[in-house]
């Protein structure tokens, strides 16, 4: 059995029994049969249906996500928010991704043999998500799929899965045909892993997490015979955050605070690296660390907590001995550093510097790591030290520094002046390195790379 856990106070919230590979298969099979007779407006509607439900029922649901995961209801409140925005725009790509694009590709004057260009949604897709937003990482993985008219089954993480569950409910509720969308839960990730790739008919998979699992899954479909299937990982990040000589100092404060401690600072677009200018370090860590220090944490169901937990104690033990690592080897520590169960407090050191794995390494936890630097060009010297591309951060009052950042550091997006987590739905999203290979979610390209494109031609 799994039982999932409340990582605040270790009480079990919920049984559910482990599938098996026989199963497994079966929820493949089921979902490779499926053929989407949906319109692309009845598909909409389903999608409005389930928006307007998210919001009928936020807060029973913010509570679920807290439940299960440690994360403070103003966190989750605002993940039930992000859910419901990708539902209303994935509703507006159903008709975007059928679209007649056969005059995209007419570069001559040649009529004969007549062109057709078609495109139609793929026959089956695997998603694998994780625990960080365990409501909205499956909804950026389903909604598209819905919109792209293609069957998706997910395998959410298994610390998380009632908010998966529980999509999949809301959205059979408001008319999704079963078969279309499906959930696999197990307490063995590898082996269900092993489970899901022995199933020849797979198309595409869909992952969000560490880079050392986006590897293996590589790995392994390969060695499962899906090496040229469709792979979309969307993995860890490193993102540095610029603040500059000439910084809104007030400014960037609040984005620290909002880059380094939102989710419990779980988020793979997360501040790691505060980099910054020795002019004004010293008025600025002064008044992070005051602001740092008034961060509420502690029960995710008070309404007055602004932090809940991490996602684990052993999560939070790990932080901890980097955070005791980097003490240590010569980092100040200015609040923050205590541990209690998966409670983790607001964290924040001073003169860290890139050998120190607090940096150097995705610390996947509410760590604000302060790097000091000399001028500008050591700024970007700093930020560009790792191979995760895939977001960062300036805050300086010069559009010409902010250009240069970004032609340099080339992560899959960047920030001007706000904090490198910030994207829209319909914007691509995703990175490059460790961060990525390069294929984008965001509901928009999510939703046509789930579909294939094949040509027709009437001679």
């Amino acid at each position: 059995m799994l039982k999932v856990i409340n990582p605040f106070d270790g009480s079990v919230i919920r049984e559910i029994e482990n599938i098996n590979k026989e199963q497994v298969h079966k929820v493949l099979s089921k979902a490779l049969r499926f053929q989407c007779t949906l319109s692309a407006k009845e598909r909409a509607d389903i999608l409005l249906r389930a928006a307007l439900f998210l919001r009928d029922n936020k807060d029973s649901l913010a509570k679920l996500i807290s439940l299960e995961s440690g994360l403070s209801l103003k966190d989750t409140m605002y993940e039930v928010e992000r859910v419901i925005s990708c539902a209303k725009f994935s509703s507006k790509v159903c008709s975007l991704v059928e679209s007649y694009t056969t005059e995209e590709y007419l570069l001559d004057d040649i009529t004969h043999p007549k062109l057709s260009v078609i495109t139609e949604p793929l026959d089956l897709i695997v998603g694998i998500t994780p625990f960080n937003h365990p409501m909205n990482q499956v909804a950026h993985k389903v909604f598209p799929a819905i919109a792209a008219g293609a069957p998706i089954v997910i395998k959410p993480s298994e610390k998380t899965p009632l908010s998966a569950l529980k999509l999949l409910e809301i959205l059979r509720k408001s008319g999704l045909p079963e078969g279309m969308v499906d959930v696999i839960v197990s307490s063995n990730p590898a082996q269900v892993l092993e489970d899901i790739l022995s199933f020849p008919g797979i198309e595409m998979v869909t992952f969000t997490g560490g880079l050392s699992v986006g590897l293996i899954i590589q790995q392994k479909m390969i060695e499962s015979g899906h090496g040229l299937r469709r792979y979309v990982p969307e993995l860890g990040g490193c993102s540095s955050l610029i603040v500059c000589d000439d910084a809104d100092v007030d400014k960037a404060i609040d984005i620290a605070i909002y880059g380094c401690f939102k989710n419990s600072g779980q988020r793979c677009t997360a501040i790691r690296r505060v980099v910054v200018d020795n002019a004004i370090a010293d008025e600025f860590v002064d008044k992070l660390s005051d602001a740092v220090k008034l961060i509420k944490y502690g029960d995710p169901f008070d309404d007055n907590v602004d932090m809940g937990t991490v996602i684990d104690g052993p999560a939070a033990l790990v932080i901890k001995q980097r955070i005791d690592a980097a003490i240590a080897n010569g980092a100040k520590l200015l609040c923050g550093g205590k541990v209690n169960g998966a409670l983790l407090s607001p964290t924040m050191l001073d003169n860290v510097d890139l050998s120190m794995d607090i940096v150097s390494k995705e610390t996947f936890g509410p760590v604000c790591s302060i790097i000091r630097v000399n001028n500008f060009e050591e700024a970007l010297t700093i930020a560009g030290q790792t191979n995760y591309k895939l977001a960062g951060a300036i805050v300086t009052n010069s559009s010409e520094r902010a250009e240069i950042a970004s032609a340099r550091l080339k992560v899959g997006q960047f920030s001007f002046n706000g904090p490198p987590g910030y994207r829209t739905e319909a914007a691509p999203f995703g990175g490059f390195g460790d961060s990525g290979n390069g294929e984008k979610e965001g509901v928009v390209l999510a939703a046509k790379g789930m579909r294939r494109i094949r040509t027709f031609y009437s001679h």
